[in-house]
């Protein structure tokens, strides 16, 4: 009989640690970043929204150089973005192509867009502008420290931007950028 108790027990402990319910799952915590692709972001209305170059468009050859953009809430209406990158430059896609002799405008199909690598982890958080705000997001122009300008000359560039966003498609004008030769140490600001 006793052989049977100890086994009834067994059975029982057995019963109740495989009926224990699973460890309650993680909630998110304020601060804790949404991973990339994990979530299917709702389209975000682009009304009272604009994307626009601010940065001065005359830069130099050799130099590092960034430019920035501004995204801007001229609604009367709060508008939050949800599916904003964690790594600010990681919002715009920015590209360019040769002003060349000859051209008065840019040519749709021969644009080269500016590569980046998206810094991981690739995180979203949410953005929200209030009316009247703006974000200003700085890109990094790498391919400007390797140009070579002789001096007395320059090279130009048409220039655009678009926001790197699936919920909200926003582009800038097209701009000219203009790239003169390499300042002399001492002409530096």
């Amino acid at each position: 009989m006793k052989k049977y108790n100890n086994l009834w027990a067994i059975l029982v402990l057995a019963g109740i640690a495989g009926c224990s319910t699973p460890p309650p799952e993680p909630t998110p915590r304020l601060g804790l970043g949404v991973l990339d692709g994990t979530v299917e972001y709702e389209p975000v209305p682009a009304d009272g929204l604009s994307l626009k170059m601010i940065s001065n468009n005359t830069v130099y050859a050799g130099e590092r150089t960034s430019i920035c953009f501004a995204l801007s809430n001229d609604s009367h209406l709060l508008v939050s973005i949800p599916e904003w990158y964690s790594n600010e430059p990681d919002n715009v896609i920015v590209y360019v192509q040769p002003w060349l002799t000859g051209m008065t405008e840019p040519d749709p199909d021969s644009w080269i867009e500016l590569s980046f690598d998206l810094k991981t982890p690739i995180l979203h958080y949410p953005l929200t502008l209030m009316p009247g705000n703006k974000v200003m997001v700085n890109k990094e122009l790498e391919f400007i420290r390797m140009l070579h300008v002789s001096e007395g000359k320059m090279r130009r560039f048409f220039i655009k931007a678009s926001l790197n966003l699936k919920s909200l498609q926003l582009t800038t004008e097209v701009t000219a950028l203009q790239v003169l030769p390499r300042r002399k140490t001492g002409d530096q600001q």
